[in-house]
């Protein structure tokens, strides 16, 4: 009976060291009190959001800790795209309206209206603004089944059909359409194929070349000198690196996962990478094409670990901090400037939306009154 005894009290202890084993892990990955919830200081970015159900646009900024702006959209949207400057922002809804509006970021706003709000089309789907930022073009369809295989190209500032410079349809389903940032080109990513069409605005017309990536894309970016584009080859768990000079694939760089977000740097020397299934991050440099760093993101605890597997990222001014947006309602902030040294990333600030974004982009070095 003691023996019986002595081993169910071994048992017990036995399993009680585990559980405290176990578990250490989790008590280090809580979120450290106070940290997360001070602002960056010196950090002027602005952050802007698209959210779905409710639709609203956001402006964050990350040296406040605070929104700037919360504008509830007049119909669902279906993407969003903001001027050069920050203060104009463009929305293009599943319903077939496009949205104007016209914001002040260097002063606390909580609302402001649409300067304008005309019906395109029964559908839209992409949205984009041309480099000298006069024109937009938009990807629409019909409600029949709600996919988009034709473009309008409209001025900027009336976004009046009456106005309307082009209507030209593509062949397949319009995944995304990305301006050159440097000259008025429209790259339309079709999303069943390999290929993207090329749209001249200088000229109002669909120009004959092709550019084909060998795989279906799931993002396309353009470089800030507007010389090279990248897409992210799932299939091939590469990027594909594109020569805007000739419009022709010149490399494929191997990554070993499958990539999704993409996001440069302030001067496009580096291009970051996000996987769609795991934490990893791999850079490369765009002037050599070659991974220079990879690193893992770690662990986020909110009532459960959970990886952050970015759907969508961004890069600070100073190159310093990852703004990530995981598969959920929260932006993490990471300073990633232990990974020179060999370091891990380390969490400094996050932020829960009332809704889950669907459209992040970054206007750097802002003037955000407030910022220490």
């Amino acid at each position: 009976m003691k023996d019986k005894s002595k081993n169910i009290q071994a048992i017990i202890y036995g399993g009680l060291l585990i559980l405290i084993a176990l578990s250490f892990p989790l008590w280090a990955m809580k979120k450290p009190t106070g940290i997360l919830d001070e602002r960056i200081l010196g950090n002027n970015d602005l952050l802007y959001f698209a959210t779905d159900a409710p639709d609203n646009f956001i402006i964050y900024s990350p040296g406040l800790h605070e929104n700037r702006l919360i504008r509830p959209a007049s119909e669902r949207m279906a993407d969003m795209v903001i001027n050069n400057d920050g203060n104009v922002v463009w929305t293009a809804t599943k319903s077939g309206y496009v949205d104007r509006y016209e914001i002040n970021v260097d002063q606390n706003i909580l609302t402001t209206p649409a300067v304008d709000h005309t019906r395109i089309a029964p559908v839209l789907a992409a949205i984009a603004l041309s480099a000298d930022q006069r024109f937009i073009a938009v990807g629409y369809g019909n409600s029949e089944d709600y996919n988009s295989r034709s473009v309008k190209i409209l001025p900027s500032d009336s976004i009046s059909l009456a106005d309307e410079l082009a209507d030209f349809a593509v062949s397949g389903d319009i995944q995304d359409i990305v301006a050159n940032p440097v000259d008025n080109i429209f790259y339309i990513v079709n999303s069943h194929s390999d290929r993207v069409r090329i749209y001249n605005a200088n000229r109002f017309r669909l120009e004959s070349d092709i550019i084909e990536l060998g795989n279906s894309p799931g993002s396309f970016v353009v470089r800030p000198d507007g010389l090279r584009a990248y897409g992210a080859m799932n299939a091939r768990q590469a990027i594909a690196i594109v020569d805007l000079e000739t419009n022709e694939t010149i490399q494929y760089t191997s990554l070993g996962f499958p990539p999704y977000a993409l996001a440069f740097n302030a001067d496009g020397s580096h291009l970051y990478i996000a996987s769609r299934d795991s934490s990893t991050v791999a850079v490369l440099d765009t002037n050599t094409n070659e991974i220079v760093s990879s690193f893992n993101l770690p662990p986020r605890l909110e009532g459960m670990m959970e990886t952050n597997y970015s759907e969508m990222i961004a890069v600070s001014s100073n190159e310093q901090y990852l703004y990530v947006m995981p598969k959920r309602q929260e932006l993490v902030i990471y300073d990633i400037s232990p990974v020179a040294s060999g370091g891990i990333p380390e969490m400094v600030q996050s932020e829960v939306f009332a809704a889950k974004p669907f459209f992040m982009d970054i206007r750097r070095n802002h003037t955000v009154p407030g910022v220490q």
